[in-house]
């Protein structure tokens, strides 16, 4: 069947409207339940297109290019009712329900998908091209398309996007039908950015997040903005106390008031503000300004503030008659950015870095175990303590006493990477906690200096006086098991492995702060049975290729195939990772990656096609050769790159990256 442009364009709007669906479900399912279900969903999609891919293969009926509209259309239909399910109260209780209709999409996607490939068999490079091309145009898409409608009607978009590949696969006499369906999801998308009949019903998320129960209390949500980084729920807490902001759904936020300034003062967030006075400081996740406002109450002169969430500052300057437009003082700086990153690429040094919770409850912590946290890894207090002043410090509001006993750990890591004992790093740390919270808040400070013995004996007056609790004061207070590892009689590591729970410190290549069992985390124990039963099928697809060809090249294809395939996720997580805080953005680093490794296969399965079809049928193995020596050199070279160019332009950073990753996905 000859292959024409409406094809090539129809896969490419197939493999666009799928990965702006992945995308926009990663953020909606963050906002419904907890991070570690993006990985599920991204999962499940990848689960949806193989299954979809391989029922043409169980049906032969399947295969015919008269169905290919209706298979798009099936997959416009399921993303439409896919958003009705997740705006609905009940099935939110259910994500069982939510996560098998989240298949649906991406089956009938892989469905089409592999139906053009068996009709156009003899052009299947050229179609792969379009396929990873698309896909690369989607990722570009859907952040644009995130910051402006969020993710609910990105979904409502995706469907149009499927609709609109039905049409070009339609046949003439049916394309009537097809237009008069995209008309409908016009219809249908219009509606809900006007008027909202679609939404996300926020007393009726089922994961245990604190804005749920603060609208059972009371509360009103005032305002709501979605972007690519999260959606943010400005909230009235209905009591008369301050204002606050919700990122997902958690993660409150407060917003300084002046009729809630004597409450603010007894913060534990505000003692090294009080105590040292800093001068210049440095601040990551302010969110609504309640830590800009302590170091403004603290006569700080330089203030620099970094947030990842354009959306909370944005809010929070809106708000500035109440807040006494904290962003907007003339000696705030305030930075859209990754704090790590924008610290690194900043050549000044602090009095006081700074670092306020951005997860308010210990139970919603549970749920961000598996979430990645660059800012608290051994490299990254390495970065905090190499920006600190003379006699500078680092202030860390934690959570609980697990997080405190962890980012100690992490502490007396980064210490020792300075050269330092254990003995001598827990002369650098002074911990407080203030037990008159419900839910008692620990503060742990790291001074670039040790603290004497009338340093300790000072702020641990002053401490108790203002109500918190001394845990830990060099000279003074080493409780145990801490009093032998003062004393040099055992090592930090000693303790903590002895401990029921891992306190060992998170690095930034396992940056799981909030990950506190040993061995595999529980919830992911039962995926871990799906390696061997993935590996089982591969080998039993083997044989039954043997047993048909008797050819040890075929019947070994499909392992070929499988390790590409692992090769070419793991090459794309890892270059996440190395870039997200050269980028200084994490949606950035996976905009980029994604395109990058996507438009580069797509360009290479063309070259294969076109330009390198006789070499590559000879040597079959020189693709996955090439990439292994290619990635061992990028990874060398941006060792090198990322740490000379930290300083450019975002402009010059995106295009770094891009220029260095495109030699390895092609």
């Amino acid at each position: 069947m000859p292959l024409s442009p409406r094809h090539l364009l129809a896969t490419a709007l197939l493999s666009a409207s799928a990965m702006c669906l992945e995308v926009a479900l990663t953020r909606l399912l963050s906002l419904l339940y907890f991070p570690p279900y993006v990985f599920l969903a991204l999962s499940l999609a990848i689960f949806g297109i193989g299954m979809g891919a391989a029922l043409p293969a169980l049906r032969k009926q399947l295969t015919h290019a008269d169905r290919l509209a209706q298979y798009c259309l099936a997959a416009a239909a399921s993303s439409l009712l896919l958003a009705i399910l997740c705006c609905a109260s009940l099935p939110l209780q259910m994500p069982a329900l939510i996560l098998a209709a989240l298949t649906l999409p991406f089956l009938c996607v892989g469905l089409a998908l592999s139906v053009l490939f068996s009709l156009h068999a003899a052009h299947s490079r050229l179609l792969y091209m379009g396929d990873l091309v698309g896909a690369g145009l989607g990722v570009v898409l859907v952040i644009p398309l995130l910051n402006r409608f969020g993710a609910l009607d990105v979904m409502l978009v995706t469907a149009l996007g499927f609709a609109l590949a039905a049409y070009y696969l339609s046949a003439r006499g049916g394309r009537m039908a097809v237009l008069a369906g995209l008309a409908v999801g016009a219809v249908i998308f219009g509606a809900n950015v006007n008027y909202r009949f679609l939404h996300i019903d926020m007393t009726a998320l089922a994961a245990e997040k604190p804005i749920v129960s603060a609208l059972a209390a009371g509360g009103e949500i005032i305002e709501t903005r979605w972007d690519a980084f999260a959606r943010s729920d400005l909230l009235d807490p209905g009591d008369g106390g301050a204002l606050r902001i919700y990122v997902d759904g958690g993660a409150a936020s407060i917003m300084p008031e002046q009729a809630s300034l004597a409450e603010h003062r007894r913060d534990i967030g505000f003692f090294p503000f009080a105590t040292e006075r800093p001068a210049r400081v440095f601040i990551i996740g302010p969110g609504a300004g309640l830590d800009v406002y302590f170091a403004l109450q603290g006569r700080a002169r330089s203030i620099t503030a970094v947030e990842v969430n354009g959306a909370s500052v944005d809010m929070t300057r809106a708000m500035s008659s109440r807040n006494g437009a904290v962003y907007d003082q003339p000696n705030v700086t305030v930075l859209m950015d990754d704090g790590r990153g924008a610290l690194r690429r900043s050549k000044e040094k602090y009095d006081l870095i700074f670092l306020s919770q951005v997860v308010s409850l210990a139970a919603e912590r549970g749920g961000y175990a598996l979430s990645e946290n660059v800012v608290y890894t051994a490299d990254a207090f390495a970065d905090y303590l190499a920006h600190l002043t003379a006699g500078g410090q680092l202030a860390l509001k934690l959570y609980d006493e697990a997080t405190l006993t962890r980012a100690l750990a992490t502490a007396i890591e980064a210490l020792r990477r300075q050269g330092k004992s254990d003995a001598q790093a827990l002369e650098h740390l002074l911990a407080f906690l203030d037990e008159r919270a419900e839910n008692p808040v620990p503060l742990l400070m790291v001074g670039a200096q040790p603290y004497t013995r009338d340093d300790s004996l000072a702020l641990g007056a002053i401490a108790r006086e203002v109500g918190f609790s001394p845990l830990l004061l060099p000279h003074v207070l080493v409780q145990p098991p801490l009093d032998e590892v003062a004393i040099g009689a055992k090592t930090f590591a000693e303790t903590i492995a002895a401990a029921e729970a891992d306190y060992s410190p998170p690095t930034d290549d396992r940056p799981y702060f909030f990950q506190f069992e040993r061995g595999i985390p529980s919830n992911l124990q039962p995926l871990a049975l799906l390696i061997p039963l993935g590996a089982l099928g591969l080998a039993l697809l083997c044989i039954s290729l043997w047993r048909s060809s008797r050819s040890l090249p075929r019947s070994l294809s499909p392992v070929y195939v499988a390790l590409l395939g692992i090769g070419f996720i793991a090459l794309e997580i890892y270059a996440i990772q190395q870039t997200r805080l050269f980028l200084g953005h994490p949606t950035w680093a996976v905009a980029l990656a994604l395109f990058t490794f996507l438009l580069g296969g797509g360009i290479g399965s063309g070259l294969s096609q076109v330009r390198l079809r006789a070499t590559l049928s000879r040597f079959p193995a020189v693709p996955a050769v090439l990439a292994v020596v290619l990635a061992l050199a990028w990874s060398a070279l941006w060792a090198l790159l990322s740490r000379e160019l930290i300083t450019a332009s975002l402009f010059a950073r995106l295009l770094v990256a891009l220029a260095s990753l495109l030699p390895l996905a092609l």
